[in-house]
């Protein structure tokens, strides 16, 4: 394929949905989700492996597709074209922009990580996408999944923290971040171990693992099916894409950090089986089947980190998994939306606690009854945490002005997509003059 047309289509595939992210054009086009995964479809379709390389920007970025990254290009774009179906309105023209443009760039930072062919890149692209789909979780102002969506805020920062010290560990490791040649030499390094327990973590706080995963439950609890699916095509499988990437599997033994993973895979499987299913609606299933596809794949993960051998021998296989899976959820998300627009279903229910602030609740309630039977003191003790707690809603009432503001700085979005599509710009120019 000739190389400026296969360029153009990489840088596409992040430009036009950009471009459509400012609210004057997407309002006036039908359809702005769908006509921005178009690039996207066209890559799917070329069977020829496709990079540009932009070496004058950061530290060096990438773009590319190879067999592995088109499976998850493809289940990608099925999963946010059936998104697109059910959370935007039915004739296709969003009148809530922010939502919308919240939506595109979501699915840019998501498209970009799956195309991003370095570390930098992935970084980058999957931050943006990770806070953009935080904005996707508000967007229905609903108490229990604004919750969810400030816990979810707080790990993100801690995960792009501790994955930002991975990178820059692995850049003083290998000037060369591309994910070709990375695997290899951190897998040489002294540090291996370190820059292990450091991805571990930080991937962790993004996937949502056990005991990481608070903010799950609390956004399937009340969320539509098409936003569960959201999230977990999001920052759930784009994260495991990231721990797919970052390792190096198949090129080192680390049993202690693969048992790690395998041990927290099943964790997650077995949490949802006996805690969620059991009190799960059935309009919940499909989120809690994701969150044990997620165990699944995390187990493999532990499995190949283990033996490389077996890496070797059945890697190729992990996308595959992803896109099977990936359309059976999209298959449930589609007879579950129908189910409930047909009334089939029933909305959502307001559930405000998890399971664990139940029981952190009863646990105060029996030091306070304790108190007054044999401790005043210790009675005293807990009225004073308790009226500590209380003060804390005064956070809670800054996170809710704050999101009151953010929903009216248009003029603020607006510059800061202008500086994105004007990059883009100068992007392609870049790409087009190397090629």
């Amino acid at each position: 394929m000739n190389g400026i047309v296969s360029g153009f289509l990489l840088v596409s595939a992040l430009g036009l949905p950009l471009l459509l992210a400012f609210p004057p054009l997407h309002r006036r086009l039908p359809w702005p989700v769908h006509i921005a995964l178009l690039p996207a479809i066209a890559l799917v379709f070329i069977p020829v492996d496709l990079c540009i390389e932009l070496p004058w920007f950061l530290l060096g970025t990438g773009l590319g597709l190879d067999a592995g990254s088109r499976w998850w290009l493809a289940i990608s774009v099925m999963m946010w074209g059936v998104i697109a179906i059910f959370l935007l309105p039915p004739n296709g023209r969003n009148v809530h922009h922010p939502l919308t443009s919240l939506f595109l760039l979501s699915l840019t930072g998501q498209m970009g990580a799956v195309l991003a062919t370095d570390m930098v890149s992935f970084f980058a692209l999957s931050t943006l996408m990770g806070y953009a789909c935080i904005g996707l979780l508000l967007a229905d102002a609903d108490e229990t999944i604004r919750r969810a969506g400030r816990i979810y805020l707080v790990l993100l920062i801690l995960a792009d923290i501790i994955l930002f010290e991975a990178m820059v560990m692995a850049e003083a490791i290998s000037e060369d971040l591309g994910f070709a040649t990375l695997a290899r030499v951190i897998s040489l390094s002294n540090s291996l171990d370190l820059y292990l327990s450091i991805v571990l973590v930080g991937f962790a706080f993004k996937v949502g693992l056990w005991p990481l995963h608070i903010w799950l439950p609390l956004a399937y609890a009340t969320a539509r099916p098409a936003t569960a699916l959201m999230l977990w095509v999001g920052p759930v499988a784009t994260g495991l894409l990231g721990v797919l990437r970052c390792l190096p599997l198949g090129e080192v033994s680390a049993p202690m950090p693969g048992g790690a993973l395998l041990f927290l895979g099943a964790v997650t499987i077995l949490y949802v089986i006996f805690f969620c299913f059991k009190r799960a609606q059935r309009r919940q299933q499909p989120a809690y089947f994701a969150t044990i596809v997620t165990g699944s794949f995390v187990m493999g993960l532990g499995a190949g980190l283990s033996d490389p051998a077996l890496w070797s021998g059945y890697g190729d296989l992990a996308p595959i998994f992803v896109f099977t899976m990936g359309l059976v959820l999209a298959i449930m998300i589609v007879s579950f939306e129908w189910s409930m627009a047909k009334g089939e279903i029933s909305g959502a229910n307001k559930v405000d606690r998890t399971l664990l602030e139940s029981w952190f609740e009863a646990f105060v309630h029996w030091g306070r009854r304790a108190g007054i039977d044999t401790l005043p003191d210790f009675r005293a003790l807990w009225l004073a945490r308790r009226d500590g707690l209380r003060q804390k809603r005064i956070w809670q009432r800054a996170f809710d002005a704050g999101e009151y503001f953010l929903q009216r700085w248009s003029f603020a979005l607006t510059l800061f997509l202008l500086l994105v599509i004007v990059t883009v710009v100068l992007l392609f120019l870049d790409a087009a003059a190397v090629l």
